[in-house]
C-alpha cells in the first residue's frame, strides 16, 4: 500500500513521470504516478502565451492534495518562476511528500525541476531527486537544441525541437486550445528516450475542490500504441482537468490503475514566493561543442 503515495506525487509531476507514469523498474510502474502526461510532434508557439505570463509575473504556487483510494497520503506544489539570473529562462518545479502520517509507513519526498526557453518552452534541462523509502534516484538530462540532442549519463539521444518533459508539458497544455474535441500531439523526453503522445480534449463539467468550484474540461494524454515507456497499455488511464477559463489551471490528475485509483486535487492557488526543490546546484546548462 504505502508505495501508492510515491505513485501519486510522481503523476503530479509531469502529469508531474507516468502528475504526475513512467514506469520504475522493479515497482509494477506504482511510483511514477504523477509526471508524465505527454509527448511528439506540437509546433513551437510563436512567443510566451499570456497565460504562463501572467502566471510568472503573479508568482502562482498551485498547491495540491494527494490520495490513493481514498486515502490522504500527501501533498505536492508546482511553480514557474524566471530562472535565476537568465529572464530568457523560466524554472519549473515540483515538490511531492508525504504526509506525516503516512511517512511513518512510507517516506517520499519527491523533487522535480524543468528549465524551459522562455521564447518556445522547450525544454533544455529535466531534473529528478527523488527520496521513496529506501530507494533514491538523482539524475539531470540537458538538452542542446542546437545539436538536436538530449544528454542524460552521457548518453546521447535525438530530440526534436520544441521538446517537452513531463513536468513542462503540463504548463504547456494550458496554453492550448481545450475546446473539446481538440487533439495534440507532442515530443516528450523522459528517461533517455522521447515519446510521442496525443493529447485528446474530451469533455466540459464541473468539478468541485477545495480551491473552489470550477467550470473544467477533461484531457486526456495518450501514448502511441505499441510505444511502451511513458503509458504503458498497461490498463490504466491517465485524466487530467483543466479550469475552462483563460487561467487553464490544472485542477485534478487522477490515474485509474490496477491497484486502484490515485488522484492530485487542487487545494489552493497562491501568489509569491513558496517552497520549492533546492538541492545542491545541478549541472550547468551549456554543453560542450562538437
Amino acid at each position: 500500500m504505502t508505495p501508492a503515495i510515491g505513485c501519486v506525487a510522481l503523476r503530479l509531476h509531469a502529469l508531474l513521470r507516468r502528475v504526475f507514469r513512467l514506469a520504475v523498474p522493479g515497482r509494477s510502474g506504482m511510483v511514477p504516478a504523477l509526471l508524465a502526461l505527454l509527448a511528439l510532434a506540437s509546433s513551437a508557439p510563436a512567443g510566451l502565451p499570456d497565460v504562463i505570463e501572467r502566471a510568472v509575473a503573479s508568482g502562482e504556487t498551485l498547491e495540491f492534495d494527494l490520495k490513493w483510494l481514498r486515502i490522504s497520503g500527501g501533498s505536492a506544489t508546482m511553480t514557474i518562476a524566471p530562472l535565476p539570473g537568465d529572464e530568457t529562462k523560466l524554472r519549473i518545479t515540483s515538490l511531492a511528500r508525504s504526509s506525516a502520517a503516512f511517512s511513518k509507513f512510507f517516506h517520499v519526498r519527491d523533487e522535480v525541476e524543468s528549465v524551459v526557453a522562455r521564447g518556445t518552452f522547450s525544454t533544455l534541462r529535466y531534473r529528478k531527486r527523488l527520496r521513496e523509502g529506501r530507494r533514491t534516484k538523482d539524475e539531470t538530462t540537458i538538452v542542446d537544441p542546437e545539436r538536436g540532442v538530449a544528454v542524460r549519463k552521457g548518453k546521447e539521444t535525438a530530440v526534436p525541437n520544441p521538446v517537452y518533459d513531463p513536468l513542462s508539458l503540463i504548463y504547456h497544455l494550458r496554453t492550448l486550445d481545450l475546446t473539446p474535441g481538440a487533439e495534440h500531439q507532442f515530443a516528450v523526453v523522459a528517461d533517455g528516450k522521447v515519446y510521442s503522445v496525443r493529447a485528446k480534449v474530451i469533455d466540459r463539467q464541473i468539478l468541485t475542490t477545495p480551491a473552489g468550484r470550477f467550470r473544467a474540461v477533461l484531457v486526456e494524454p495518450q501514448m502511441e500504441k505499441g510505444a511502451g515507456g511513458v503509458f504503458r497499455d498497461d490498463g490504466s488511464r491517465l485524466l487530467v482537468w483543466y479550469s475552462d477559463d483563460e487561467r487553464h489551471l490544472p485542477l485534478q490528475i487522477r490515474s485509474d490503475v490496477k491497484i486502484g485509483t490515485i488522484t492530485a486535487t487542487l487545494r489552493a492557488i497562491r501568489n509569491g514566493a513558496a517552497e520549492v526543490p533546492a538541492a545542491e546546484p545541478p549541472p550547468p546548462l551549456q554543453i560542450n561543442r562538437r
